[in-house]
């Protein structure tokens, strides 16, 4: 499994967005939010193929970037059970 950065962003703010299946879709992969649109996520998919799969749960107004979560990582004041989820998911490389 390949650890990522996942982050995603308003492109047109106009309307409401619905994220939740977008959240449950993270719980149920046991993601970690780091920040409000950021989290940690572990998938067997590339990461073109795992941005096209959460495509699906978002409007497509949504703007994602996906990459490698590497070692060389560093994060300061991040949400609860980072440090954690790191350790238990570490990257490849």
């Amino acid at each position: 499994m390949t650890s990522y950065i996942v982050s995603y962003d308003l492109k047109n703010t106009e309307g409401s967005q619905d994220y939740q299946p977008l959240w449950d879709y993270f719980e149920a992969h046991e993601a970690q939010r780091v920040q409000e649109s950021l989290w940690f996520l572990s998938s067997s998919l590339s990461a073109r193929k795992l941005t096209e799969l959460l495509m699906t749960f978002v409007d497509p107004s949504t703007n994602f970037f996906i990459s490698e979560l590497v070692d060389e990582s560093w994060w300061e004041n991040e949400k609860e059970g980072t440090n954690e989820w790191f350790k238990a998911n570490p990257p490849l490389r």
